[in-house]
């Protein structure tokens, strides 16, 4: 049963407001992680404070101040200007101040994709530093020329940075950014510089690799291990699983060779390719490193690290749940995949890479089904009307709305279509009406500025729109009609991109028992092949069974120990029936590990499938039983637009 909080009532109308303060916000933007070491986040906010200090009536509140670090001004969706937009949706801000215009945007098409989507919640955008209004005709026409200067710098300035780093790269120098693990920069060459070997971080290469292929540690013990000895990480936090990985399998610990401009990276840094996967500004370079394992060492990690250990978390396709659900000692759960034997699962970081110590953390491991149960809320959830259109709303991930951009590109067609009539009509009766050249040729080149600049304003418009729509109908889109919709498969990938949508959190509520995490063959065996498990074999029935077992083994089978082969098969049979652990087998039936041993052992043989056919002819057969791998949960789904909320429940 759901529980949906009702919308407020709207607010009765008793008059006008009483005034208040224009309620200000601050947009701070720095394209490099230098800047947002230095001064220039500092310089902005500095400005943008004093612009609003002495305007009477504006007021600035703390969290109005919104930030965008190390980003491109080249990018149109960025966290703070969303975070930004949130705010004015919610009606929290009036005015937006930045310290040049620039910050807004370094391309017209992010300018303007920004400045158009304040517009239309009603927000203005001043800067700090220049006397310009976009509110009017002529405002937007210094716009339109500031932003387009803005852009042919950037332009320039890219093609000069490219164009160094490349020829840097050609030269065999290393060309910026951090060194990967084991190495630094050494800069004594003047301006080439080169990668060499740090001594005191090889060290602890070296020892990692030693734990992993000679001691033969999966990645998460090599982790704990180099914690415990106080060799951390380079920024001296303590080494996770996948921060280790990733260091073990760096190109220059294995190959020897970092790869500047390289098309398979990834990340947020990765190289920008054209459409045929070439990097669009300048070719690959290989740059050869100084080794810190032979050759062959690193052949031998590359091995291991490729048949056993830790295994990323690109091994499984997503975890959309990472994040999302809370265990009892505070932290979140994470997904993990176990490449043995091939199985996704959630585990609390409360309890990983020694943070146990920490928080006494005993939550359990909790299965990938979680995902399923999860999965029946939110398509309860999403069976409202009013719940689906307010995921929907939060599709668009560009700025703007997508009915006023339409409007905006229609108007914007409209008026280009007058300035070429006035050109068309300019053309042929300026030579009538003014006898001056001079004048007709400056009448002209105005009239053909207009036309030029209301038709890149026009592609601007054009491009933004289409960038929103895009957003609106991607993938996404069927992805929710298929929640609402009760779909009865839905993929990993889909459902992460619904889950994107919406804020869950998800509390176990109760413990399931540990498991070793290797899947029973026996029990999957069953389940795979619909095969019913036997009822208790008699004292009568053994002879039978007995007989049987000899076309498969030899008399030593039959030797009778401490607990005979009956009894044995009764607590393996048991076991399926029921759904219970190996170590809560009841104790009549033995040690539980000989029961086990005698299973497996007749399952490898081939000897199991054939005993269960010839059981089952008697009849009185059950389903295989598997003890619940999720315990109850509770979910929480909170979609958030403008003007609602909904909060929904659901215990499981």
């Amino acid at each position: 049963m759901f529980k949906t909080i009702a919308m407020a009532a709207p607010a009765a109308n008793h008059g006008p407001e009483p005034t208040r303060a224009v309620r200000a916000a601050l947009m701070l933007r720095v394209s490099t992680q230098e800047q947002v070491r230095g001064y220039g986040l500092g310089v902005q906010e500095g400005a943008g404070r004093a612009y609003v200090a002495v305007r009477p009536g504006w007021a600035l509140s703390p969290e109005l101040i919104f930030r965008d670090e190390g980003v491109s001004g080249a990018t149109v969706v960025r966290p703070g200007m969303l975070r930004l937009e949130q705010a004015a949706r919610q009606g929290l801000v009036d005015v937006v101040v930045v310290h040049s215009f620039d910050r807004v945007g370094r391309t017209a098409r992010s300018f303007w994709a920004w400045i158009w989507a304040l517009e239309d919640l009603g927000v203005r955008v001043v800067s700090a530093t220049e006397d310009i209004d976009p509110a009017t005709e002529s405002g937007r026409h210094q716009l339109q020329g500031c932003v387009l200067r803005a852009e042919a710098e950037r332009t320039l300035l890219c093609e000069r940075t490219q164009g160094g780093r490349q020829r840097k790269a050609l030269d065999g120098g290393w060309v910026g950014g951090p060194p990967p693990w084991g190495y630094a920069i050494d800069k004594s060459g003047g301006h080439r510089s080169v990668l060499v070997v740090d001594e005191g971080e090889a060290r602890v290469v070296r020892r990692a690799v030693s734990l992993v292929v000679d001691e033969s540690l999966n990645v998460s013990e090599a982790a704990r291990e180099l914690n415990a000895s106080g060799h951390l990480t380079r920024s001296g936090r303590p080494w996770t699983a996948s921060n280790l990985h990733r260091r073990l399998r760096c190109s220059a610990l294995l190959e020897g060779e970092v790869i500047f401009r390289n098309p398979a990276g990834d990340g947020r840094n990765r190289t920008r390719l054209d459409q045929n996967g070439v990097p669009v500004h300048g070719q690959s370079v290989v740059l050869a490193v100084p080794r810190i394992i032979s050759e062959e060492r690193a052949d031998e990690l590359a091995r291991v690290l490729r048949e056993g250990g830790h295994s990323s978390h690109a091994a499984a396709d997503a975890y959309p749940l990472t994040g999302r659900i809370l265990g009892a000692c505070g932290h979140r759960y994470v997904g993990s995949f176990s490449k043995s034997n091939v199985t996704r699962y959630y585990r609390c970081g409360g309890g990983n890479n020694g943070k146990r110590r920490e928080t006494n953390c005993s939550d359990p491991l909790l299965d990938a089904a979680a995902e399923a149960a999860v999965w029946k809320v939110i398509e309860g959830c999403l069976a409202d009307p009013r719940l689906l259109s307010a995921a929907q709303g939060r599709l668009t991930s560009h700025p703007g709305d997508i009915g006023k951009q339409r409007e905006r590109v229609a108007h914007l067609t409209a008026a280009l279509r007058k300035k070429e009539e006035a050109l068309t009509h300019a053309l042929t009766t300026l030579v009538l009406s003014v006898p001056d050249q001079a004048v007709r040729e400056a009448a002209l080149r105005q009239l053909t500025h207009d036309v030029h600049s209301a038709r890149a304003l026009l592609a601007t418009g054009q491009q933004v729109l289409l960038g929103q729509e895009a957003a609106a109908t991607a993938h996404t889109t069927t992805c929710l009609a298929q929640a609402a919709g009760g779909a009865a498969h839905v993929e990993v990938a889909d459902m992460t991109a619904v889950i994107g949508l919406l804020d869950i959190m998800v509390k176990p509520l109760g413990e399931v028992r540990k498991r070793s995490g290797v899947k029973c063959k026996v029990t999957e065996w069953h389940e795979r092949t619909g095969t019913p498990v036997p009822a208790r074999v008699a004292a009568s029935e053994w002879p039978v069974v007995e007989e049987l077992m000899t076309t498969y083994f030899a008399c030593r089978q039959f030797a009778r120990g401490t607990v005979d082969i009956r009894t044995q098969l009764n607590g393996a049979l048991h076991r399926l029936r029921t759904g219970c652990l190996w170590d809560e087998l009841p104790e009549g039936y033995g040690p539980w590990q000989l029961a086990k041993e005698r299973q497996n052992a007749w399952f490898r043989k081939g000897f199991w499938p054939v005993l269960v056919e010839g059981l089952n002819r008697r009849g009185a057969a059950t389903p295989v039983r598997r003890e619940p791998q999720v315990p109850p949960l509770e979910v929480t789904v909170t979609v958030a637009s403008e003007s609602v909320k909904h909060d929904t429940r659901s215990t499981l």
